[in-house]
C-alpha cells in the first residue's frame, strides 16, 4: 500500500496554525471594510455617585444581513456575541457580532498585522491595555 503523505503530530499542528492564521487574515479583512470600532471616554454620572467620571467605552462590531457569516465570525473568534440587530420595519433583517473591553483588546492584537484602515484605532486599544497592565506591575 502506498500512502499519499504522512500525518504526526507537528504536520497536523502546522496545518492548524496556517489555517486559523488565513482564518484571522480573512477576518480581519471583512472587518476592516465592514466592521467598526467605538474607542471613547466618555463622562457619565452614575445612580450612587455624586460628580461624573470618565468612563470608557471600547467595541468592535460587524453588522449585516448574512447570518451566517455573522456566526462564522462569533464561531471562529470565540469571543464576544452574536445575535439580531434591531432595524426599521420594511427592512431586510441585519445580525451583529460584538465584543466589547478585553474581548475587543484580544481581537484588536489578532487583526492588528492585516489590518489597513483601522489600523490606527485598533493600536489604540491595544496601547490602552498595555498601558493599564504595565501600570499594575509597577
Amino acid at each position: 500500500m502506498f500512502t499519499v503523505g504522512t500525518v504526526d503530530g507537528r504536520t497536523e499542528k502546522k496545518a492548524q496554525v496556517m489555517e486559523n492564521a488565513s482564518n484571522i487574515a480573512y477576518l480581519a479583512g471583512l472587518f476592516d471594510g465592514e466592521g467598526s470600532v467605538m474607542y471613547k471616554q466618555y463622562i457619565e454620572k452614575r445612580k450612587n455617585r455624586p460628580n461624573p467620571m470618565k468612563c470608557w467605552r471600547i467595541r468592535l462590531d460587524v453588522a449585516m444581513t448574512d447570518k451566517e457569516t455573522i456566526k462564522y465570525i462569533y464561531d471562529t473568534l470565540d469571543i464576544g456575541w452574536w445575535g439580531p440587530r434591531t432595524v426599521r420595519p420594511g427592512r431586510k433583517p441585519q445580525w451583529r457580532w460584538s465584543t466589547s473591553f478585553r474581548g475587543a483588546n484580544k481581537v484588536a492584537r489578532m487583526f492588528l498585522p492585516y489590518a489597513k484602515t483601522k489600523r490606527e484605532v485598533l493600536q489604540k486599544i491595544v496601547n490602552h491595555y498595555d498601558k493599564k497592565s504595565s501600570s499594575k506591575r509597577t
